[in-house]
């Protein structure tokens, strides 16, 4: 699954450097790679569910962590893979029970299991990043929103479709256009985050896109939870 990570992320580069809204005859719809754009496509309506309210995701997050943590516990020595499904696994059905949003289940599933999956690989990549957050493990928040920047779990999200005229980097798309938001491409472009394809677990980065921030926000609280602990039991 990650042999072309590195791949993908160069043909993201080259897309926000020579053609960051470039038309993609087989999709049948423009695939938006910078930043600033993505983030003003998130802001067009799709057909995915609304996120929950901030009340509401704290909440639910509240309840599922003792029910994360005690899964991290039961396959710490288990592969990456089985780790990575199972815990995503426990998390997405404790969270989804909590906030009572069924149509959240399939999307936390994924993100959450791409998301453990995506940055254990990328830690294995990095060794002095993975010592520096095994060591320290109060970096863990910030070392996560690094992560999900880093290799984000989802990335492209739910296409839109303009009502309007919009005009991104230059460029004017139609109404009636079908937009990709790339946010993978997005969460490393140099001008929001220079440096973007370095992995820099102390960077505290502002303003990480996601293709759906329920999920995210699930994924976020599990990996503060499972990756120090994971790290210390495969450095035994």
């Amino acid at each position: 699954m990650h042999s072309s990570t590195a791949e993908r992320h160069a043909r993201f580069r080259l897309l926000r450097e020579r053609s960051p809204v470039h038309f993609d005859a087989d999709i049948g719809g423009w695939c938006i790679t910078r930043y600033d754009d993505v983030l003003t496509v998130l802001d067009l309506e799709s057909d995915h569910p609304e996120p929950l309210p901030r009340r509401a995701i704290a909440h639910a997050v509240k309840l599922a962590r003792p029910v994360i943590t005690l899964s991290t516990l039961e396959v710490l020595d288990a592969d990456d893979a089985t780790f990575a499904r199972s815990v995503a696994a426990t998390a997405a059905e404790a969270f989804t029970l909590a906030h009572g949003a069924e149509e959240f289940a399939a999307p936390a599933l994924a993100t959450t299991e791409a998301f453990l999956a995506n940055a254990l690989h990328a830690l294995q990549g990095h060794p002095d990043q993975a010592t520096l957050l095994r060591n320290s493990p109060e970096l863990a928040r910030d070392a996560v929103e690094e992560l999900l920047r880093f290799d984000t779990p989802i990335p492209v999200a739910p296409a839109r479709r303009t009502s309007r005229a919009v005009v991104l980097s230059g460029r004017t798309v139609e109404a009636g256009e079908t937009i990709l938001p790339f946010v993978a491409a997005a969460n490393r472009c140099s001008v929001k985050f220079p440096g973007g394809d370095r992995l820099d677990l102390r960077r505290k980065p502002v303003g990480v896109l996601s293709s759906c921030p329920t999920s995210t926000a699930l994924a976020h609280v599990t990996g503060e939870i499972a990756l120090v602990r994971r790290l210390k039991a495969t450095a035994r």
